[in-house]
């Protein structure tokens, strides 16, 4: 049984997003999750807002991998 989603406005324009896909996954101890992917109803706001978190995204990813420390080579020993 699917419960109601919460109405969510669109971070961008404030309408009320829509449903997209709705489906049903298992776990391994045969818990039912039920994943749901909401957009905006103005397909052009929603590409600005996929753009917008794409580059956040990667902006994220940039800072992980420059805050990582270089592996370094272990020396062998003589």
């Amino acid at each position: 049984m699917l419960q109601k989603l919460p109405e969510s406005p669109c971070i961008r324009c404030g309408k009320t997003r829509i449903v997209e896909k709705v489906w049903v996954e298992k776990t391994e101890k045969g818990s039912p999750i039920t994943h749901s992917i909401t957009v905006c109803p103005d397909p052009e706001c929603q590409k600005i807002v996929d753009a917008e978190f794409a580059a956040k995204r990667e902006k994220k990813l940039e800072m992980v991998n420059r805050n990582k420390k270089p592996e370094t080579p272990v020396p062998a020993k003589a």
